[in-house]
């Protein structure tokens, strides 16, 4: 049985431009350790690319530095 809800594709939408606003304005806050950093980053872009939306690494390497 497969179920489909209405509104699915526009859900998805809105998480994709949530994270990747986020991925846009991402930078280190004060307190956070190098560990914290990554975590983050890295947790927002496998939300990504698991949506459809990856990041290429490139990019990735270019917005950490």
């Amino acid at each position: 049985m497969v179920v489909i809800h209405e509104g699915t594709s526009q859900v998805k939408r809105a998480k994709i431009d949530l994270l990747r606003f986020q991925y846009e304005n991402f930078s280190m806050n004060e307190n956070d350790s190098i560990d914290d950093m990554v975590t983050k980053f890295t947790k927002f872009t496998n939300d990504l690319a698991f949506l459809g939306d990856a990041i290429d690494n490139d990019q990735k390497v270019k917005k950490i530095i």
